[in-house]
């Protein structure tokens, strides 16, 4: 995951250091409705909870942009383990993401935008009770919304988005009951939605 990050990190580095138009400083915000998800002895849930996060944005041509950012957040979890236990406690979810961003004018202060977003998903910080270990995927995301740009240096943006960490045609997080070797089922999936927005500095 360190390797993919890098090479994500120069990639936007090289192409801001080329960019002819705008490099931009965003700053994420946001909150996360509630996913249940189907285990193999049951049902889990990743609760609802406030997501944070920062990134850059590079203008590469005329309302198209290329981003790379970071989001995370701590929600209290559960799931049903074996023996029909209940395990619950808290998880970091974060997200280091990829994308393109498009821009549609409505005016010159008002402007729609849609992104299509590649990258990784992993967790940390995951509670002992939850008898879980850390695991990385890949993840897909997107947004829909609008931009507010009264000046040239500051904008806003709020927006609805969607996050997935997935694994071939599934999607998901796979907690582990430890010793065992028994695990949430394959068809379990995650989608995180959430509506925030961000507020964006552009420093070039």
């Amino acid at each position: 995951m360190k390797s993919y990050v890098l090479s994500l990190t120069f990639f936007v580095m090289a192409i801001g250091a080329s960019a002819q138009e705008s490099v931009t400083l965003l700053t994420f915000g946001g909150y996360t409705f509630a996913d249940r998800f189907q285990s193999y002895y049951g049902y889990g849930k990743i609760q609802s909870g406030f997501q944070w996060g920062a990134g850059l944005e590079v203008e590469v041509r005329p309302y198209t942009a290329l981003e790379i950012y970071y989001q995370r957040m701590d929600p209290d979890a559960y799931y049903d383990g074996d023996f029909n236990q209940r395990l619950n406690g808290t998880i970091g979810i974060n997200y280091i993401m990829l994308g393109g961003t498009q821009y549609k004018p409505f005016n010159d202060v008002v402007s729609g935008f849609g992104s299509f977003d590649m990258g990784v998903s992993f967790t940390s910080n995951i509670s002992e009770s939850l008898d879980a270990t850390n695991v990385t995927r890949f993840a897909l995301g997107g947004r829909l919304g609008l931009r507010i740009a009264p000046g040239d240096k500051v904008s806003m943006r709020i927006h609805a988005q969607l996050l997935s960490p997935v694994q071939w045609f599934g999607a998901g997080f796979y907690f582990g009951s430890g010793g065992g070797g028994t695990s949430v089922s394959t068809g379990s999936t995650v989608f995180q939605f959430n509506l925030g927005g961000s507020i964006n500095y552009r420093i070039r």
